[in-house]
């Protein structure tokens, strides 16, 4: 038996997992009904080892669920309600919160996107995740309902002073809704107003402190056990501010070895990995890891930014917010360097900040800034990544936040071909850049929502600070000091510390996505 769940022979097993799902050879489309909207989308379908494929790009599109996309890996990530697919072109494994399934073919690469058996890929994602699905291939339809659970998984990893154990929920708990207990050797974590497919809980992968998970469903009551090798010295639950996991930490005196590091004879896993010294292929992979974080305060020093109402002052405002979302980074990012272009109130050129960050060898670069508008009603929050301005408002932000070049001594250095060609350094991270804008934007509209501020999305211009930057770049617009009420927010410690999270927030999804890709 192969790693994770191995379908020899697709037809026989498919028969029990989705019914009448025979799709005759040579049909070159399905539909698929929206699950909550009901609209019908048609899917191309392509032939190939005479098995029928689909788009995994445009399956999520179809259905509305977010995608991170490695195009140099050839990776993709599908974001399911509650679940988490990895999908990566010519291997036959895919990853569900990091469990192991293995299709009877390969996933491939097609017009520069990834393409997944049709039968089997549904088949895995009906058994393993928050979806029930139906599929139809008289009529060529696939119907598609989402389960309803706020808990959607479990991961146990080790430490080495301990266990954590991270459960997936989508649901916010009180302290008075979530208890953690021993009794008789296992240790039970009861969550209420929970709801789960416990079948799935039961088959998650053991490590540590842990040797047997159960899942027991009650009307209003959720109620995991953990058959525990010893009891822990102390242990702690909580639910993750940022990631909504419910956490449990066991600390043990001892180093707790991973079994899943320790050698193997005869499992058959060989096919899930290539034939490389995995030393080389970790220190490889380091080389990726997001560990050095660049935060670019804009302006400073002579340059004050934008001016706003009772004189509030760009540099200061994004000063203190750069130097908030650092010490996040520092305390809940273990490991990650923070790199500042300017820690006070200093002049930096446009120019520098980029070539600091590059020096540093930054693994994203992060500017933050305050709007401005002579409109005094005109509010919100954007986002932006490096590429041709689109429409007049963004133009009138590029004009304001380039206007710094104006403190500068060569201007002739910003002009004509030189942007050209600095651009052309940034457009190779422009997917990833776009990805992280999409989290940061995303995540401030969480924390900024009961404050009336308006989300204005993400959007691109030619930002002089972003382009020599070879890295993940974007640039967040934390509100207008021009309008009275957002300057009177802009003020307040406890509104820039909300930036910060909703910033750092949108970070640890990216550092979390991308590194799970490569």
């Amino acid at each position: 038996m192969a790693l994770g769940e191995f379908f020899s022979f697709p037809r026989k097993l498919f028969s029990r997992i989705l019914p009448q799902n025979q799709l005759p050879r040579g049909h070159n489309q399905i539909t698929l009904t929206h699950p909550r909207t009901g609209v019908k989308t048609r899917l191309r379908v392509d032939w190939h080892y005479s098995v029928a494929y689909i788009s995994a790009h445009q399956f999520a599109r179809a259905l509305g669920y977010h995608i991170y996309f490695n195009e140099q890996k050839s990776k993709m990530v599908l974001y399911l309600p509650g679940n988490k697919v990895l999908v990566t072109a010519n291997n036959p494994f895919i990853l569900i919160d990091n469990k192991t399934f293995q299709l009877p073919v390969p996933a491939i690469w097609k017009e520069q996107q990834i393409w997944v058996p049709l039968e089997p890929f549904l088949a895995v994602l009906n058994r393993n995740t928050n979806l029930n699905i139906a599929f139809d291939a008289g009529d060529q339809q696939v119907r598609i309902q989402e389960k309803h659970y706020n808990v959607t998984g479990i991961e146990i990893s080790t430490r080495a002073n301990g266990t954590v154990i991270r459960i997936r929920t989508s649901k916010k708990y009180r302290k008075e809704e979530m208890t953690a207990s021993m009794r008789y050797g296992w240790l039970h974590v009861d969550l209420y107003g929970a709801r789960a497919d416990v079948a799935l809980l039961k088959q998650t992968p053991v490590k540590g402190l842990v040797r047997q998970v159960k899942a027991f469903q009650f009307k209003d009551l959720l109620s995991i056990a953990f058959l525990l090798r010893e009891e822990p010295l102390s242990r702690e639950l909580y639910q993750d501010e940022f990631s909504g996991d419910i956490v449990v930490v066991l600390r043990t005196r001892e180093e707790i070895p991973d079994p899943a590091e320790e050698p193997t004879t005869g499992t058959g896993n060989d096919a899930a990995t290539d034939a490389v010294d995995p030393v080389d292929l970790e220190k490889e992979r380091e080389k990726w890891l997001i560990d050095r974080v660049v935060i670019d305060p804009g302006h400073g020093g002579k340059d004050p930014g934008a001016i706003g109402v009772g004189n509030l002052k760009e540099k200061d405002v994004v000063l203190d917010i750069a130097l908030r979302l650092g010490r996040l980074i520092e305390k809940k990012m273990p490991g990650v360097e923070v790199i500042y272009t300017r820690k006070d109130d200093r002049f930096v050129e446009l120019k520098e900040r980029t070539r600091i960050a590059n020096r540093k060898k930054g693994k994203v670069f992060i500017s933050i800034h305050a709007n401005w508008s002579p409109n005094k009603r005109t509010s919100g929050f954007e986002t932006y990544i490096v590429g041709p301005e689109k429409g007049e408002r963004a133009a009138e932000v590029v004009l304001k936040e380039n206007s710094v070049i104006e403190f500068e001594d060569n201007k002739e250095e910003y002009e004509g071909i030189n942007f050209i060609l600095a651009q052309m350094a940034q457009s190779a991270f422009m997917r990833h850049s776009e990805y992280l804008a999409s989290l940061v934007q995303e995540e401030m509209e969480k924390r900024l929502r009961s404050l009336k501020m308006k989300s204005r999305g993400v959007k691109q211009g030619p930002f002089w600070v972003m382009v020599g930057a070879t890295m993940p770049s974007i640039l967040v617009e934390t509100g207008f000091v021009s309008n009275p009420y957002e300057a009177r927010l802009l003020r307040t410690k406890r509104h820039r510390q909300k930036i910060a999270e909703g910033i750092f927030a949108g970070l640890q999804r990216f550092k979390k996505d991308y590194e799970s890709s490569i």
